[in-house]
């Protein structure tokens, strides 16, 4: 029995057997290594004395000696036995070697394998019954399972450490998805062939897209300027880890608005070896934008301002000598040579004076009404006139105050019914457009001055042939105090046109104009009916 149970047992397992009354019939050459007390272990001793498992169990083991049990089996029992560590710590180091599957990092090292106890030696007990000269005995098979029951505490403090890892990840990873989506800025993550992989909250705001509409798109929906996403692609290109900040762009919503967004952009590794990714964090800059543009506006117009006042001031100071002097001079000349002159000779200075005052009032009325149309006081009040009169009166008296009578053809292409105008901005329009085509035409030159009436309209053309506005000059011709180049030493403020559109304005029509350098102007003013 006992050499063939030794051929049939692996290394790992010895062997007792016993009687009914658990005496120990034979044993193993290294069972003692199992028992509790090794040197209890001999033959006619009781099992229980070096076996103090099977204590309890007795009622157990006469079932299978009777048959009625099959078998028995403890498992996992420990012993502790100094001298079995050195015996096993090398054991269990080459057994370490079956572990090829795991990573280098995670492999089990002999000092891990050999400091994992105590207890050192873990075995199973397994019962049964067999016979021998027809009598019923019990056979303990003892199998050494301290190399797996190690393995199992390395496997099971590695998953413990692996489910540790494993939810501080989760919480890392939920940590930063709050973050994320906490955000006031807008971040979204393409590849590097710039398809979206996520988005945040505040950019889903801000371009109006969901999630869902926008992941898997090119970033170019929202992103249309090619020239910044070439930038991005270089970037990523030359895998420098440089970073785009606060660049401002123009984006596009999904209403298609038009917003500005500063954005800052990076290049990041991800966890496959040579795959990035592009991370933008944008912030909506529209409003800054929109301040900045009025601020600008504001700065012009207070330029433009400034420009206004010395204009008026270089404009009066010239308009206002020049009368004032042809008064002094008259009157100087009138006292001290008057009573040697004829009544012809003293009329003329007489008339030069008065010619003088109307100039100065002139140009009075003009500094006034401008000034109220720039404090947004001029008043319109429209009531019924009869045009072609009304137009007849106006040319009578500019020829009246002007030595040489020009030669202005009035063309009426009435009747025009039930007319509705405010006549003093009526005759500013057509006084300063008329006095304008004579002051810069040469003598005898035509004038033509019609006036029609044309699907609804009132539409009033006047036309000379005289000294044209430059190219250059007409873009601002209707602007306070611009002149133009060419008018030489022809007296003017500059304030003239800018009353004219004003009043057309008022009126709800509009003011045009043809000119051409050497050849001549023509405005057309269009004026509603009623």
């Amino acid at each position: 029995m006992t050499s063939l149970l030794n051929k049939l047992l692996a290394p790992h397992h010895e062997y007792l057997t016993l009687d009914r009354d658990l005496i120990v019939l034979e044993t193993s050459c290294r069972a003692k290594r199992f028992a509790d007390c090794p040197e209890q272990l001999i033959l006619g001793n009781d099992v229980r004395a070096s076996f103090p498992e099977l204590i309890g169990i007795e009622d157990i083991l006469l079932d299978i000696l009777l048959g009625q049990r099959t078998s028995f089996e403890l498992k996992g029992i420990a012993r502790s036995r100094q001298e079995e560590s050195l015996l096993h710590s090398a054991s269990l180091s080459d057994r370490a070697e079956e572990f090829n599957a795991w990573s280098d990092d995670r492999r089990p090292s002999n000092t891990e394998l050999s400091t994992l106890n105590p207890p050192l030696l873990y075995f199973d007990l397994y019962i049964s019954q067999y016979q021998e000269d027809s009598e019923n005995r019990l056979i303990i098979l003892l199998e050494d399972v301290t190399e797996t029951m190690v393995l199992q505490q390395i496997l099971s403090q590695r998953i413990n450490e692996a489910n540790l890892l494993l939810s501080s990840l989760t919480a890392s990873k939920n940590y930063i998805n709050r973050v994320v989506t906490s955000m006031a800025d807008a971040l979204l993550v393409t590849t590097a062939s710039g398809v979206v992989k996520t988005i945040n909250q505040s950019a889903q705001q801000l371009f109006g897209y969901s999630q869902d509409e926008l992941i898997q798109k090119p970033i170019s929906l929202i992103l249309p300027n090619q020239d910044f996403l070439q930038e991005i692609n270089n970037l990523a290109e030359s895998n420098s880890g440089e970073l785009l900040k606060d660049r401002e762009v123009i984006c596009q919503t999904k209403t298609g608005d038009k917003i500005f967004v500063a954005f800052s952009c990076s290049v990041i590794q991800t966890e496959i070896d040579g795959l990035q990714n592009l991370v933008y964090i944008g912030r909506d800059i529209s409003e800054r934008k929109r301040v900045e543009a009025e601020m600008l506006t504001a700065l012009e117009r207070e330029r433009e301002l400034r420009e206004l006042k010395s204009n008026f001031i270089s404009m009066a100071s010239h308009e206002f000598r020049t009368p004032l002097t042809a008064i002094f001079s008259s009157s100087e000349l009138l006292q001290y040579y008057g009573s040697n002159w004829s009544e012809d000779k003293k009329l003329k200075y007489y008339q030069r004076i008065e010619g003088a005052v109307k100039r100065m009032a002139k140009l009075l009325d003009d500094v006034l009404l401008y000034s109220k149309v720039e404090a947004g006081k001029l008043e319109f009040n429209p009531k019924p006139i009869v045009l072609e009169k009304f137009c007849q009166d106006l040319i009578e008296e500019i020829q009246l105050g002007i030595d040489e009578k020009p030669t202005i053809t009035f063309i009426y292409s009435g009747p025009c019914d039930k007319v509705c105008l405010d006549e003093k901005l009526l005759q500013h329009i057509l006084n300063n457009l008329l006095t304008n085509a004579i002051k810069y035409s040469p003598q005898d030159t035509p004038i033509c001055f019609s006036c029609s009436c044309e699907n609804g309209e009132i539409i009033f053309e006047i036309q000379d042939e005289g000294i044209g506005i430059p190219l250059e000059d007409q873009r601002r011709l209707f602007e306070s105090f611009h002149r133009a180049k060419n008018v030489g030493s022809i007296p003017g403020t500059g304030l003239g046109l800018a009353i004219v559109q004003k009043a057309v304005e008022l009126h709800g029509g509009t003011v045009t104009f043809t000119s051409e350098v050497g050849i001549g102007t023509t405005f057309r003013v269009a004026l509603p009916l009623n």
